[in-house]
């Protein structure tokens, strides 16, 4: 099989997987959550509070679509702005405690609903799986 066709395939399988996932999380929830609002919310989570023109750099967006982002996000209860040090004009987004449980609530069941296919494949299998993701997304190219 060819490179191309194989990593066709691949990005097929990822795409399934992502579907399962989102339809069995996010489209339960009274308010759904866009992919670009989870991903925003997951790099609070994994970075820590980031200025609007961090975050749209991160998204690759301007800066005028994050703050309208962020103000959905924060109008549902997700995140919240604040001032920090002497330039008032600076300020921080950061998830809330609901938009960190939402975080943590959502990849408990993400990480539930994977399991049983999960244990389809052998403890060999699992770890080289694992093993191929990190080297595979250790090997992406890092954003400047």
């Amino acid at each position: 099989m060819e490179t191309r066709e194989t990593l066709e395939q691949f990005i097929t399988y990822m795409q399934a997987i992502n579907r399962f996932l989102r339809s069995n999380v996010f489209d339960q929830q009274e308010t759904p959550l866009t992919r670009v609002q989870w991903s925003l919310l997951r790099h609070l989570n994994r970075s820590g509070p980031r200025t609007i023109g961090q975050l749209a750099a991160h998204l690759d967006v301007r800066p005028s679509t994050m703050t309208q982002m962020i103000d959905r996000l924060e109008k549902s209860g997700l995140v919240f702005r604040e001032s920090t040090g002497p330039d008032a004009r600076v300020r921080l987004v950061r998830l809330t405690e609901q938009g960190l449980h939402l975080i943590r609530h959502t990849e408990s069941l993400w990480a539930e609903s994977l399991s049983e296919p999960f244990e389809q494949l052998t403890e060999a299998e699992r770890r080289r799986l694992v093993e191929y993701m990190q080297r595979l997304a250790g090997a992406l190219p890092k954003k400047s």
